[in-house]
């Protein structure tokens, strides 16, 4: 039985518009405990729920999330052109206190808050920052932020005692240096970066840099090799078919029934 715990990536991203509250409804319904999503800050210092700089991909239309307001994004949605057949159509981007609020009625679920490196480029490590930690102070003792940008994670630990997690954009000596002096809770990487699994399905021996951080490994998305990483010793493995792998019978003992959240 494999201890790895699943995050759902963005939602449950296979099925519903990334980075919506129906997304991520939709992981809490399926009984995921980790959720993952990312934010961008934009022009009045608010955050929005958005993977990307830009609102093509998102809602069809080349304008910057920079340009936007806490007023002005009510105007586009995130139906992601029509990726999912029209069934979302006229879905909105989220604002984070939108997703915050939601949070509130699940206290059992564990966000994973990812600020974007586009937002941080236009602002500033500790502009954005200096905004983001007050703004998550109602999921303070149960959240992680995480990024690929190694100035925001210091910026958090030397502020705050929020749990971090350092995205790492590459596999190799410079990185586990850099994790080495940032000393995560968390560290995630691409699981294609790193060494294949041998012929007995596990990491090599020294695949998974010691320390006292955890590892997460994205995007994985078929079941069996969720296990063997699990088995490997991955603690998380983040996903976009999050429901779908729920129903391995190794990993449905995860499952938490996040209904009984509002008797507690």
């Amino acid at each position: 039985m494999t201890s790895t715990n699943l995050i759902a990536h963005r939602g449950y991203s296979s099925k519903y518009p990334e980075n919506t509250l129906a997304s991520i409804q939709a992981a809490l319904d399926a009984g995921t405990t980790y959720i993952e999503f990312d934010l961008q800050m934009i022009a009045d210092d608010e955050f929005i729920l958005m993977h990307d700089p830009d609102l093509q991909r998102s809602s069809g239309i080349k304008k910057s999330i920079f340009s936007l307001t806490r007023t002005t994004v009510r105007n586009f949605h995130a139906d992601y052109n029509g990726q999912f057949s029209g069934q979302f159509s006229g879905i909105k981007i989220p604002l984070l206190e939108h997703v915050l609020s939601l949070f509130e009625q699940f206290p059992k679920a564990i966000p994973l808050v990812e600020i974007k490196e586009e937002c941080i480029e236009e602002y500033g490590a500790e502009h954005v920052m200096k905004h983001l930690l007050p703004e998550l102070k109602s999921i303070k003792d149960r959240c992680y932020i995480i990024s690929f940008n190694y100035d925001a994670i210091e910026y958090v630990k030397n502020n705050s005692d929020f749990k971090t997690g350092y995205v790492l954009p590459k596999y190799n000596d410079e990185f586990h240096e850099l994790a080495d002096r940032l000393k995560p809770d968390l560290l995630i990487c691409n699981y294609r970066k790193l060494p294949a699994l041998n012929s007995y399905r596990q990491l090599p021996e020294d695949a998974l840099w010691p320390g006292e951080w955890l590892w997460g490994l994205y995007l994985i998305d078929n079941a069996e090799l969720a296990i063997e990483y699990g088995n490997s010793g991955v603690d998380f493995i983040e996903t976009d078919h999050v429901g779908l792998l729920l129903q391995h019978d190794q990993l449905s003992t995860q499952i938490v029934s996040h209904a009984a959240d509002e008797d507690d």
